[in-house]
């Protein structure tokens, strides 16, 4: 195990706790940046499945049931916890008392009580602990956010927005462990749709503008196959710190979805939109606009001048953000800096999601809770 008294150095090593579904995304980024991350070892209750991740890597990688015996035997500079999502907390507790720094899988934690526990522990130990809200690390949204905060001018502040969460989630369930699943299961998931899908977007909302949510009033249902509290479809109007106003409309139970994710954005000056090209694609690229310079004279001009994000030109950078996520979080505990998104930074998304919830059982608006 490591104390991390002092930075690591590269390739950080790296334990997977965990080898599911979600775990495979991150494949990619051992694969591709050997020199930045190693895979040093795997903590899974499942031998099938940790021996078939394992296989993947051109050498001999260790597999523990037991994460006592990980933190026991293993070389370790950091943890990658991808695991059931009531399990993060505890998972994520036991390897920051132990020194180890650890990227969640999102959400970080299942209620904002875990989330401030788990802050107060980073704190006190001097062990960071980040949010896997991989979709902060996409080259188009890292663009975006730039653009947004260096010139007013470009978007400004925001004044309203649109979401849309879409699945059929049986297309996923029925192939991994059908009606038993634990995505369905509300005492396990934390919740339904929101915290499982929504969460993504609800994150960049705040990511790109720099604004936080304030308030939620929701409606939703909870229909068969989801259980325990697990909504199975959700709308909610949300309000942000500097006055904007949003819908988010979030289903797990489209019987036919024509995409997935969707997002549009509108400021002061511009707008930025995040729509699918064609029926069948999970989302589409960015694309955005500004009025800036450009008043709008006539009925077209409104349609007018929106542009794709542009390639990013960053050797470093890659075209999937599971790799860009790990790539940072390696790279500040190396320059022994807070890695971006950590349990502060995520926190009013976590408490956005709970206002919701919160806001579907009461029928009545909910503040998001502070820090």
């Amino acid at each position: 195990m490591s104390s991390q008294v002092h930075p690591p150095a590269l390739p950080i090593r790296l334990a997977m706790v965990g080898s599911g579904a979600i775990s495979r995304l991150h494949f990619p980024a051992f694969r591709d940046r050997p020199d930045t991350i190693r895979l040093s070892a795997i903590c899974e209750k499942n031998p099938q499945a940790a021996s078939a991740f394992a296989a993947q890597f051109p050498y001999p990688v260790p597999i523990f049931e037991d994460l006592a015996d990980l933190l026991c035997a293993a070389e370790l500079d950091a943890a990658l916890v991808a695991l059931p999502h009531h399990l993060h907390f505890p998972i994520a507790a036991e390897l920051v008392r132990a020194g180890i720094p650890v990227l969640v899988e999102k959400p970080l934690t299942s209620s904002l009580e875990e989330a401030r526990a788990l802050k107060k522990l980073s704190i006190e130990t001097g062990v960071p602990v980040v949010a896997g809200q991989m979709l902060r690390f996409a080259n188009d949204v890292t663009w975006l956010k730039e653009w947004v905060s260096q010139d007013q001018g470009n978007f400004g502040a925001l004044r309203s927005f649109d979401i849309q969460s879409w699945q059929n989630i049986l297309a996923y369930v029925n192939s991994t462990g059908g009606s038993n699943h634990w995505l369905l299961d509300g005492s396990k998931a934390g919740g339904g749709v929101i915290v499982s899908l929504a969460v993504h977007q609800l994150d960049l909302i705040r990511f790109i503008t720099g604004d936080d949510f304030v308030e939620a009033t929701a409606w939703g249902r909870f229909d068969s196959p989801f259980r325990n509290g697990a909504e199975s479809c959700a709308l909610a109007l949300l309000k942000m710190s500097k006055g904007a106003a949003g819908v988010l409309h979030a289903t797990y139970t489209g019987p036919r979805v024509p995409y997935s994710e969707a997002l549009t954005m509108f400021g002061e000056n511009g707008t930025i939109i995040q729509h699918p090209d064609h029926i069948g694609q999970y989302r589409g690229g960015f694309q955005y606009a500004t009025a800036t310079g450009k008043p709008t004279q006539k009925w077209n001009d409104q349609y007018e001048g929106f542009q794709t994000v542009p390639k990013s030109g960053e050797h470093e950078s890659s075209d999937n953000p599971f790799i860009n996520q790990l790539v940072h979080f390696a790279h500040a505990l190396t320059q022994g800096n807070q890695p971006q998104n950590n349990v502060s930074e995520n926190f009013n998304t976590l408490a956005c999601i709970d206002a919701i919830y919160t806001s579907l059982q009461s029928g009545r608006p909910c503040p998001v809770a502070k820090e």
